[in-house]
């Protein structure tokens, strides 16, 4: 592997040092959970940037359960009107 020298790593090197499959490295960026580079064809991560998505995610991660353990409840979020008193007009039905 190149990380001393390159920060930036294929989908197989990253991989191996985080110790999961190729599959699940693109899955998370197909999601959107890991930031890459396209170089032509492949795919480049660079390791600081992806330390830190990593790092901010956990951080989430570890919030979100003290805020379960400790009991507290999100707001309650309004009710959407259902869709015939939107306005909004289906075909074939008259205003």
């Amino acid at each position: 592997m190149r990380t001393s020298h390159n920060p930036r790593v294929s989908i197989r090197e990253l991989a191996a040092l985080l110790r999961v499959s190729t599959d699940t490295i693109r899955r998370a960026y197909r999601r959107g959970d890991l930031p890459a580079i396209r170089v032509k064809t492949a795919l480049r991560f660079d390791l600081e940037e992806v330390h830190r998505v990593m790092q901010r995610q956990a951080e989430a991660y570890v919030s979100a359960r003290r805020c379960a353990a400790s009991g507290a409840r999100r707001p309650p979020i309004e009710a959407q009107p259902p869709l015939s008193q939107t306005g909004a007009l289906f075909p074939g039905t008259k205003p």
